[in-house]
């Protein structure tokens, strides 16, 4: 389980570099900064779920970890990439 918050902590410093990087390329509005937050939630929450279900012996609880939080951080990612984040492009 120490091993799943360390990757967890490392997953949330790139995430938060990533999103400086992003935001000097492209317009983030509210709706992007949503979106964002919403599908890393989801995603941290996905792996948490699932990580330490598997680590329990619960293998049908991680794979609806999986499913609920996973697909749902993966849509909300990819909606708000196409319509919100890509779209609003800087021009050099």
């Amino acid at each position: 389980m120490g091993l799943m918050w360390y990757l967890m902590g490392m997953l949330t410093t790139a995430a938060l570099w990533g999103y400086l990087h992003l935001r000097q390329y492209y317009h983030l509005d509210w709706k992007a900064n949503l979106g964002i937050i919403g599908a890393f939630g989801f995603a941290w929450i996905c792996i948490g779920w699932s990580w330490a279900s598997f680590v329990e012996s619960e293998p049908q609880s991680g794979a609806m970890g999986l499913l609920n939080f996973g697909l749902l951080a993966l849509f909300l990612g990819a909606y708000t990439w196409r319509k919100f984040i890509k779209p609003a492009k800087k021009m050099p």
